[in-house]
């Protein structure tokens, strides 16, 4: 008699099916964990950072910034700067560092909800008050402004103030109001004017007035001219 002839032996489909939901239920738990973390940059080299999370060290990755198309933005995060990695699939491999948290290395600049606030690495500080309507931007010792536009530049207030030590103006200046000089005045390359369309005098001026050379009135000379006699006791001449 031959021997029984063993048949294959059948696994329960509820058995393959907890088997193969046990593998998913790691690799969905890695990809959880994995997916989004808290970090902080520990390196830049160039426009990549490399993050530290845990016992995970990515590897040079990119950052976030609010534009990068026609319009883009460049700002590199600072070194110990808190950031959330974001990977897809859970793979570090693959993330990205998302920037915008206080941590106790970098504390909020304020408390106040009406201001919006900048402030950099260097001290220089803009900040907005949106209750007050103020915007202030100071900057540290030995900084400098430069506004370039090829076209114009223009300004529209009630009030301008400028505060300088000097202030050189490089241009043909024209001024289309009054304008009050309260302290000395000079001039280099001569002076010219005219009076208004009122008319009245060109120019009047309280006080002496001490010229080195001469002064031309009426095409005569004020240091050099001459008077016909009118005979004794008579007026001169008008300057000839």
């Amino acid at each position: 008699m031959y021997p029984r002839r063993e048949q294959p032996r059948r696994v329960d489909s509820r058995v393959r099916a907890r088997h193969h939901w046990g593998m998913n239920s790691n690799e969905s738990t890695r990809q959880f964990l994995n997916g989004i973390r808290k970090g902080t940059v520990i390196g830049l080299s160039g426009a990549l950072c490399r993050v530290e999370s845990g016992d995970l060290t990515t590897d040079w990755i990119q950052w976030f910034v609010p534009c990068a198309g026609e319009t883009i933005e460049w700002l590199a995060p600072s070194i110990g700067e808190g950031v959330m990695l974001l990977c897809p699939s859970g793979d570090p491999a693959q993330a990205v560092a998302l920037r915008g948290f206080y941590t106790e290395d970098f504390e909020s600049p304020s408390l106040d909800p009406n201001k919006h606030i900048r402030r950099y690495r260097d001290g220089a500080l803009v900040e907005y008050d949106f209750a007050a309507h103020i915007l202030n931007v100071d900057l540290p010792a030995g900084a400098t402004v430069n506004v370039t536009a090829p076209d114009a530049v223009n300004i529209n207030t009630k009030t301008a103030n400028v505060k300088a030590d000097k202030v050189t103006l490089d241009a043909d200046v024209e001024v289309t109001r009054s304008m009050v000089v309260k302290g000395p005045f000079s001039f280099e390359n001569g002076m010219s004017g005219k009076s208004g369309a009122s008319g009245g005098p060109a120019a009047v001026i309280v006080g002496t007035v001490a010229v080195s050379d001469d002064v031309i009135a009426g095409g005569k000379s004020s240091a050099h001219h001459s008077h016909i006699e009118q005979g004794d006791g008579k007026p001169v001449s008008e300057p000839i």
